[in-house]
């Protein structure tokens, strides 16, 4: 009994890894292409079958913590479980990589374009000046 209930939960965890993997793959493309709507559709998805791959883990964490021993074919099924983790984390760091990329670019966009002082002086090629210390004036006499 135990065997077979752990078998689908492995069988299912597999299933849920692999729709997860899919929608990881087409987030890539949703944020290359800043397509938002899609993006906050997809990251809902993502979140239930996260919330239902949980509950699977919990369940089949429980059959294990019994004493179970695991036959050969269950063991097929985590390594499954396992690959299909380390693709899933290579996707993951691919995004990372990509949106560290891309915030990387903007801030130094931003930090050019939109300097922290005011008043600030370009030179006839449009770069920026480096301002000197200004004077101050006193409105009194001494």
């Amino acid at each position: 009994m135990a065997q077979e209930k752990l078998s689908e939960i492995l069988a299912e965890e597999n299933s849920v890894l692999d729709s997860i993997l899919e929608f990881q793959a087409k987030l890539y493309s949703i944020v290359k292409e800043k397509d938002w709507a899609s993006l906050e559709k997809t990251m809902a998805q993502m979140n239930i079958l996260a919330s239902r791959f949980s509950a699977l883990d919990v369940k089949r964490d429980e059959i294990v913590a019994a004493g179970y021993e695991i036959s050969a074919e269950e063991k097929n099924l985590l390594l499954e479980l396992r690959s299909r983790f380390l693709k899933s984390k290579v996707e993951n760091q691919a995004l990372n990589t990509y949106l560290e990329a891309m915030q990387n670019f903007v801030r130094g966009v931003l930090e050019n374009a939109v300097p922290q002082r005011r008043n600030v002086l370009y030179s006839r090629e449009g770069k920026i000046l480096k301002t000197e210390p200004e004077s101050v004036v006193l409105n009194k006499v001494l």
